[in-house]
C-alpha cells in the first residue's frame, strides 16, 4: 500500500497477520507500529466471516452467542488499531430452518453488537452478501429492512458492487432507499459468479458506479476488494492497474 501511494486502508483479520483468538495483543501491536510508521490508517476493519465458522445467524444459541463474541472481539480489535468502522454481514440461515427464523438470530445478533458499537463510537457497515454466501440480505431490500428493523445509530449500509450487479442493481437503487450508506467495495465481475476481479477483468460499468457516487456526494469510503487465485502470486500488480484505472477518470 505504501508502495502504491495509498494512505487508507480495509485490513482483512485472519490468519497469517491477524486473528484474534491466536497470540491477539503481540499480533495487534506490531501490526498498529507497521502501519503507523509508513503513515497508513485502517478506515475499515474487516473480520474473516464467509469461510471461519462464526456465523450471526446460527440456529445453534451456544454457537450464535460464540459468534457474537468473535465479533466484539474483533470490535475491540478494530479500536486498538485506531479504526472506527467494523463489516459485518447477516451470516447465513441453517438450511433446516424457515428464513423468517434466521432473519430472527441475524437481527439479534446485530443488535445486541450495535450496542457496543455504539458504546464504543464504532460504525458496523453492514454488507449485503451474494446468493452463493447467503440467503438473508443479498440485496438493498434486504439491507433496508434489517437497518430501519434495528434502528441503531451505529448501523448503516454498505456496497458491494458484485453483490449489487448479481441482484440486478445499481448505485441509484440504494441512494434513493436508504439515508446513508458508510462503504463502497469497488470490483469488477463477471456477472454469473462471485468472482472480484480487477476492473475492467469482467462487465461491470464500474466507471457508473463511481460517477454515481460523485452524483450523490458520497462522503463514505472506499476500498477495492480485488481477490481470488488469479492474483495471488502478483496481488500488487491488480491493485495497480486498477488504481491506474480510477485515476484516469479524474473524479
Amino acid at each position: 500500500m505504501k508502495r502504491l501511494e495509498i494512505e487508507n486502508l480495509e485490513l482483512w483479520a485472519g490468519e497469517p497477520h491477524l486473528f484474534v483468538y491466536r497470540n491477539a495483543l503481540r499480533n495487534i501491536r506490531t501490526l498498529k507500529k507497521e502501519i503507523r510508521i509508513r503513515g497508513l490508517k485502517v478506515i475499515c476493519y474487516t473480520p474473516e466471516q464467509c469461510v471461519y465458522p462464526y456465523n450471526l445467524a446460527a440456529s445453534d444459541d451456544h454457537w450464535r452467542k460464540i459468534s457474537i463474541d468473535y465479533f466484539t472481539d474483533n470490535l475491540y480489535a478494530a479500536l486498538e488499531l485506531g479504526a472506527d468502522k467494523m463489516l459485518v454481514t447477516s451470516g447465513i440461515g441453517d438450511f433446516s430452518r424457515s428464513q423468517e427464523e434466521s432473519w430472527k438470530y441475524a437481527s439479534d445478533s446485530i443488535y445486541q453488537l450495535t450496542r457496543i458499537a455504539e458504546k464504543e463510537g464504532v460504525t458496523l457497515a453492514l454488507e449485503p452478501l451474494t446468493r452463493f454466501e447467503s440467503d438473508l440480505i443479498t440485496d438493498f431490500k434486504g439491507l433496508k429492512k434489517m437497518i430501519e428493523q434495528i434502528q441503531a445509530p451505529s448501523l448503516k449500509g454498505m456496497i458491494d458492487s458484485v453483490a449489487m450487479q448479481l441482484a440486478g442493481e445499481t448505485p441509484d437503487d440504494y441512494f434513493s432507499m436508504l439515508s446513508e450508506l458508510t462503504h463502497f467495495h469497488l470490483i469488477d465481475g463477471d456477472g454469473y459468479s462471485d468472482a472480484h476481479l480487477s476492473l475492467d477483468e469482467g462487465v461491470q460499468d464500474w466507471r457508473g458506479y463511481l460517477t454515481s457516487l460523485q452524483h450523490y456526494g458520497y462522503k463514505g469510503t472506499c476500498t477495492l476488494e480485488v481477490m481470488g487465485s488469479a492474483y495471488y502470486q502478483d496481488p500488487q500488480a491488480a491493485i495497480m492497474k486498477s488504481l491506474k484505472k480510477i485515476k484516469e477518470m479524474k473524479i
